[in-house]
């Protein structure tokens, strides 16, 4: 899908096109096609092509009301559901609810290049209010990547909270250079694999 809008600063939007950094995503989702992929922010649609042919369903969520029809339009007829919604304000639970109705019990991924400013408030949400995830794969911030996996002593509250529910590894680095618009910074893969037990100390 060509970028036919003006990126908003006002969400930090920074499109992703670069098709060996979104395949190299994929790959680390690790997608079967028992997968349901939960997608934050999709924006022109370049990731959520690549993760609906691997998955056996996307869920868009988007919050730019102008990039959602077209969205929708590009993927009417396929295994993606656009829904036009703030991630952080996203009724999971009844989300969850719908999608077992068709697909049984299948778990869920979550992946996406997110605006930087929503990471630490998107990943308490993630772990606090969400049903626990199969696997999530972001694009954030590369100073906010090294700073979740830091080891101690040099761990800060955001490390203990991510680390305390999953554990972090960082899949590569992203030049500015790949994104339209450019950002300031540069970009991490990391991929946060939720415990199957949390700690009891």
């Amino acid at each position: 899908m060509k970028l036919s809008v003006t990126p908003k600063k006002s969400l930090g939007q920074n499109f992703l096109v670069n098709p060996r950094i979104l395949d190299k995503i994929v790959a680390a989702a690790e997608i079967t096609k028992d997968d349901i992929i939960l997608e934050v922010g999709p924006g022109t649609g370049n990731l959520t092509k690549r993760l609906a042919e691997k998955a056996k369903k996307v869920i868009a969520i988007e919050k730019d009301r102008r990039l959602v029809d077209t969205l929708k339009s590009e993927f009417k007829n396929s295994n993606v559901e656009i829904i036009e919604s703030d991630v952080l304000k996203l009724e999971i639970e009844t989300l969850i609810e719908n999608w077992k109705l068709g697909f049984g019990n299948s778990q869920y991924k979550i992946v996406g290049n997110i605006p930087y400013y929503i990471t630490s408030k998107f990943l308490r949400t993630v772990f606090e209010e969400w049903p626990k995830s199969k696997l999530i794969v972001l694009t954030i911030q590369k100073e906010v990547a090294q700073r979740i996996t830091a080891k101690p002593p040099k761990m800060n509250l955001l490390a203990l909270s991510v680390q305390f529910f999953a554990e972090p590894k960082i899949v590569g680095y992203i030049s500015k250079n790949n994104f339209r618009p450019r950002p300031k910074v540069d970009s991490t893969i990391i991929k946060l694999t939720p415990k199957e037990k949390l700690p009891t100390d």
